[in-house]
């Protein structure tokens, strides 16, 4: 890499910044875009310079740290899955091909952990790049290569399950949900574990074979057609029955109520008005 004219570059847009320090997207000269990241912490400059490659221009003035990393081209992961619709078998091949840059690239953990996240994803073409655009106010001192591989398996378990097209009559496969309890439980360690489990990941979602879901669907699309028109029927039957309710509570009291015979007096003295005078 020539020389790279650390004064010459041209502010484009300030993205993050701390008292950890800041990063901007910066212009140079002859119209290329950098990411520049100037870092205040001592702490914090150890331990990227630590894992650093060498070929990153870096410079240190009044204790502050500057260096510049590529700006990668491309459209934006948004951008991407709303006009190419990318189906699982793409979305897979894309997050392998960011796995390749982490293990090829030889950039610190923390900046990669720090810049993990879906809006900083870039795609070219097939491949996805990581915009390396380090929030540096969440850093911690001791940011290890375990911390990186699961803020990009967090991003990965995003991108492949993001408005994923509908699956419908398809479920969401077993290797799939055995990377998003991974990531989300923190279980990954190394790199070439996360690869495995992307690599994994099938061409397309297996298909519901279950009968039961079959009928469980039809029945579903049954009812939303004609669901008002049952809600009406069992409206109207159930007024009807509490009419007849009604009407059969009426009569049956009525009916007691014509039943009910006044006993008046059966003996006066040693009359026995029942059977008759004298009481025989």
């Amino acid at each position: 890499m020539g020389q790279v004219p650390f004064d010459r570059l041209h502010t484009v847009r300030l993205t993050h910044e701390s008292q950890t320090g800041y990063t901007e997207v910066c212009r140079g000269p002859d119209g290329t875009l950098w990411v520049k990241l100037r870092v205040r912490s001592a702490a914090c400059q150890r331990e990227i310079l630590s894992g650093l490659d060498e070929s990153v221009p870096v410079r240190l003035e009044s204790g502050v740290l500057e260096l510049l990393l590529p700006c990668q081209e491309g459209i934006s992961l948004r951008q991407w899955l709303y006009e190419r619709k990318p189906d699982l078998a793409q979305r897979r091949d894309a997050c392998l091909s960011l796995l390749g840059q982490q293990v090829e690239g030889n950039m610190p953990p923390c900046l990669i952990a720090l810049s993990a996240n879906t809006e900083n994803l870039i795609v070219t073409g097939r491949s996805m790049s990581l915009q390396y655009l380090p929030e540096l106010r969440r850093w911690e001192p001791g940011m290890e290569e375990a911390q990186a591989v699961c803020a990009v398996a967090a991003v990965i378990s995003e991108v492949l399950s993001e408005k994923v097209a509908p699956w419908q009559d398809k479920r969401i496969p077993e290797e799939l949900l055995l990377l998003n309890i991974r990531q989300k439980e923190q279980d990954y360690t190394s790199w070439g574990q996360l690869q495995r489990d992307v690599a994994a990941i099938p061409d397309t979602p297996p298909r519901r074979s279950s009968v039961l879901y079959r009928h469980i669907r039809r029945a579903g699309g049954w009812l939303r057609r004609y669901g008002k028109y049952i809600l009406r029927a069992l409206a109207a039957l159930l007024l009807t029955a509490a009419l007849l309710s009604l009407i059969s509570a009426y009569r049956r009291h009525a009916r007691e109520k014509n039943e009910i015979v006044w006993q008046g007096m059966p003996q006066v003295g040693d009359q026995d008005l029942r059977n008759g005078e004298g009481g025989e």
